[in-house]
């Protein structure tokens, strides 16, 4: 019988005479380059799946799990569903060390053990984008959930097969429910991002963080006007809407809310700095370099730019207010830090100044958009009324009616 031909795979080709090191796609005795350096292996992942979306038809099998590849389920997976996704870039990182471990084997070959087998040689592999260590258990988990979830989209769109596969996952990180800034931190934050220049747009975050709960992601894309592609502030009827104009709503909710009374005033501030005075914003004219007052209506902008990533200057806020930790230092004689948050902390934050306030659990929820139970399990331990009627309990039997 004749072995069966190995799907397309990433190979590192090493250096030559003149030539770098580079990764190219084999493919039945061919190679396909990726125009992508050694360093470069994420962007080689992705070239990887979009090669397998573009070039594979999807082979009838019968459903039989011994003769569908794997390979060719996360194919269907990232050619069809991926670009449904409002972030089809998971899926595709996802899908590069999934078919690096899982590419030549079929879904016969899916058992508990195999799984565990990915996850340990997963996590012993280097973390990338300029973070140390290795990857967590935690990423393993979310690359075999996306395998879990291509294997019941092939199951629905091209089977049935035989039998759907059950896929072994780690056991869940729990929640770190004392994860958040008290009053004195985020004070010492704000008056350091005051002092530097090119940080002054954490302040924004920070505070509309910390005093709304909105994710980061939604933070970053509020505007001073309705818009359609992020939410915005109504000053008017002090009314923050979290999501876009025609956004369909999905798990991850966004309910409008009412704007805090503490953040009312920095909001009416930063509108009439934004709106009425404008901000300096450099252009390029003829070669020469101009500044240039402009309005911008984004809420949390760097020069009336939109804010793609927070993680530099917020980490240069959390080592300037003392709040990191040095580890070491690389090869230039550069400390390494240990930053101990990121910006999802004021979520976990309001969360947990709402619960310390007292506030009603039911509202606390409808305000962060978050589920009771959520709020429950992870914050409920900080509300005042926590376990007070057990605390209280004497063992003394009331006299009854």
């Amino acid at each position: 019988m004749p072995r069966p031909r190995k799907p397309p795979r990433l190979f590192l080709r090493r250096a030559r005479a003149g030539r770098h090191a580079t990764w190219v796609i084999l493919d039945a005795g061919r190679e396909i380059g990726t125009g992508c350096g050694e360093g470069e292996r994420e962007k080689a992942e992705r070239a990887l799946a979009r090669y397998i979306a573009e070039k594979y038809r999807v082979p009838d099998t019968g459903g039989q799990l011994d003769r569908t590849l794997i390979a060719d389920v996360i194919n269907v997976y990232v050619r069809e569903h991926a670009p449904t996704v409002k972030r089809p870039d998971d899926i595709l990182n996802c899908a590069g060390p999934l078919l690096d471990w899982w590419g030549e084997k079929t879904l016969a070959d899916i058992r508990a053990t195999t799984c565990d087998q990915y996850v340990s040689w997963r996590t012993r592999q280097p973390r990338k984008k300029r973070r140390a260590g290795l990857v967590s258990q935690g990423t393993a988990r979310h690359e075999l959930a996306v395998l879990s979830a291509a294997i019941g989209y092939y199951h629905q769109n091209y089977g049935p097969l035989q039998s759907l596969p059950a896929i072994k996952l780690p056991p869940a990180t729990p929640p770190r429910e004392d994860y958040w800034l008290t009053r004195k931190e985020v004070a010492e934050r704000l008056w350091v991002a005051r002092k530097m220049p090119q940080c002054r747009h954490v302040i924004r975050a920070l505070l509309i963080g910390v005093y709304t709960g909105t994710r980061p992601g939604a933070a970053r894309s509020l505007r001073w006007i309705p818009s359609t592609t992020g939410g915005w502030f109504d000053l008017e009827t002090e009314t923050l809407y979290r999501r876009a104009q025609n956004e369909p709503e999905n798990n991850k909710r966004k309910p409008k809310a009412r704007i805090h009374r503490r953040l009312l005033p920095w909001l009416r501030r930063w509108y009439h700095a934004d709106m009425v005075i404008g901000v300096n914003r450099r252009f390029v004219e003829n070669g020469r370099r101009v500044e240039r007052r402009v309005k911008t209506t984004y809420v949390i902008h760097y020069h009336g730019k939109p804010i793609g990533k927070l993680r530099r200057s917020w980490a240069s806020v959390a080592i300037a207010a003392g709040h990191a930790k040095q580890i070491g230092v690389d090869k230039n004689g550069q400390p390494i830090w240990q930053i101990p948050d990121g910006p999802h902390i004021c979520r976990h934050t309001a969360a947990t100044w709402l619960m310390q306030a007292g506030v009603d659990k039911r509202e606390a929820a409808g305000y962060l958009g978050m589920s009771e139970k959520t709020l429950e399990e992870v914050y409920g331990h900080h509300h005042p009324d926590f376990q007070r009627n057990a605390a209280s309990a004497d063992g003394r039997r009331r006299n009854r009616p």
